[in-house]
């Protein structure tokens, strides 16, 4: 079952600030776990009949204990909904589909984006696949699909898109894409709706445990092993040398405890000093320009020709925007939260000497760097769409899609290990995956008791002249090391 509602919220063009360029750390929420399942009640012993002492009479046998009595099932053998779990009946599961919208974005902008074509219509064939193979934890899929035009993006906007899922959709997961307001993901908590993430959002170890368990993204590393990740891939690459760093870092908790705790100590341990370090305010788009343009400044006097962006979803691109206008061209690291394949064909001129890891394929590189399909799972879910009329030739016109396919493949998946229909029950599904999910969008993913990012792995890339492309180099690479 499958229903769709476009709403869409007239805003200044301003407020398209908020969505591209970064938010600062998500919102601490308070932690509410499930109450504890009473337990099936204990018969009581049976005592044993008493005697005055009698030294010559046996002491009476103690009867055995009547065994507790098995809690009658009314669920059919389905795992029970949790506690205060919402979006969950005997029959139905809701989950909601968040379609952001970036085409007003794009025309605003100048730039140009891959034609992802009807993202309704890959949602309803997901829906109508896994509800004719069983639905999820036995029950039918209820999908609510809600357009976000991502021109309106503001708190405001994302606050009424949350009350419009929680309280009207009254979901149990939304499947997010382009939420970028720090007040979005508490939200959803606060509401018991499990979310799965697909948003290039960066989120540390320390922002997912103020969430949980509501907040997954499974597919996608967290912000620490990222920015690890990166650092350790640079170093290897041989980047730093013979150059000088500079670093441009949003102004946020996240940004600062990230860069201390997992790019700065790599860096330091390879000899690899930065020249200036700079911090950018998103608050506002003035402050936004301002403190772009104060770092040029300071990385011409430095002589910085290669640049790093921490905590900023798209910095890159608008550093790369700005820079553009000060004659200013230096080599850039990037990951999949640079949007690199974007920079790539709206700013070729700038890219060379680029140099990264990519762990979502789909927005980093062409097809002739990764074939696609690359594997079985990813073959898996574009014959569902086929099956449905909807035929793709290059990965970016899918990639949005794929991860809809993959929340709904590893839902499926976790299913058998599902005791109870809860976001802590999912969780604990999760996590007795291990390794075992093989996902479609991304390069691998692994789930680790204790921690809700699933992103496994990642392979470097670099700018190739040649092409004008972002080329892998090596193998996939696991962020453990």
């Amino acid at each position: 079952m499958i229903s769709f509602a476009n709403r869409r919220s007239s805003s200044l063009l301003s407020r398209t600030l908020g969505l591209l360029m970064v938010t600062l750390l998500v919102a601490a929420a308070c932690s509410q776990e499930a109450d504890d399942a009473p337990s099936a009640p204990t018969a009581a012993p049976t005592a044993a009949p008493t005697t005055a002492a009698d030294p010559d009479v046996p002491d009476a046998p103690d009867e055995p204990e009547a065994p507790a009595p098995e809690p009658e099932d009314t669920t059919g053998g389905l795992a029970p909904a949790g506690p205060d779990t919402p979006g969950v009946s005997d029959d139905t599961i809701t989950i909601s589909f968040i379609i952001t919208d970036t085409s007003a974005v794009a025309a605003a902008f100048g730039w140009e984006t891959p034609d992802e074509g009807d993202r309704e219509a890959q949602v309803a064939a997901l829906i109508d696949h896994f509800n004719a193979t069983g639905g999820i934890a036995g029950r039918q899929i209820e999908a609510k699909v809600t357009v976000f035009n991502a021109i309106t993006d503001s708190p405001i906007s994302e606050e009424a898109l949350c009350n419009a899922i929680t309280q009207d959709d009254k979901a149990f997961a939304v499947v997010m894409t382009g939420q970028f307001q720090e007040n979005a993901r508490p939200c959803y908590r606060n509401a018991n709706t499990l979310m799965f993430d697909a948003t290039l959002y960066p989120v540390d170890n320390a922002g997912f445990e103020e969430l949980a368990p509501y907040y997954w993204s499974p597919m996608l590393p967290s912000y620490d092993d990222l920015v690890g990740g990166l650092a350790t891939g640079l170093i290897e690459d041989g980047w730093f040398e013979g150059g000088t760093l500079g670093i441009i870092a949003i102004d946020s908790e996240l940004s600062q405890r990230v860069y201390d705790e997992q790019f700065a100590p790599r860096l330091a341990a390879a000899g690899v000093e930065v020249a200036s370090y700079n911090t950018i305010d998103p608050t506002d788009g003035t402050s936004f320009n301002n403190d772009q343009l104060q770092a040029i400044i300071n990385f011409k006097e430095a002589g910085v020709d290669k640049v790093v962006a921490i905590g900023g979803s798209r910095l890159v691109s608008w550093f790369i925007d700005t820079s553009i206008t000060q004659n200013y061209a230096p080599a850039y690291a990037v990951t999949s939260h640079d949007a690199p394949e974007f920079n790539v064909f709206n700013y070729p001129e700038m890219m060379p000497g680029a140099s990264g890891i990519s762990v979502l394929p789909g927005y980093d590189v062409k097809d002739d760097q990764y074939p696609f399909p690359a594997s079985p799972a990813e073959q898996e879910c574009a014959d569902i769409f086929a099956d449905a009329g909807l035929e793709f030739t290059e990965r970016a016109n899918i990639r949005t899609g794929l991860m809809y396919c993959d929340v709904l493949r590893l839902l499926k998946a976790a299913t058998p290990h599902m005791t109870e229909v809860s976001a802590q029950g999912v969780t604990d599904a999760l996590w007795a995956l291990g390794d075992s999910f093989e996902a479609a969008s991304v390069y691998g993913v692994e789930f680790t008791e204790g921690s809700y990012a699933g992103g496994d792995l990642y392979r470097r890339f670099r700018f190739d002249s040649d092409c004008e492309c972002m080329a892998l180099t090596g193998d996939p690479v696991d962020f453990d090391g």
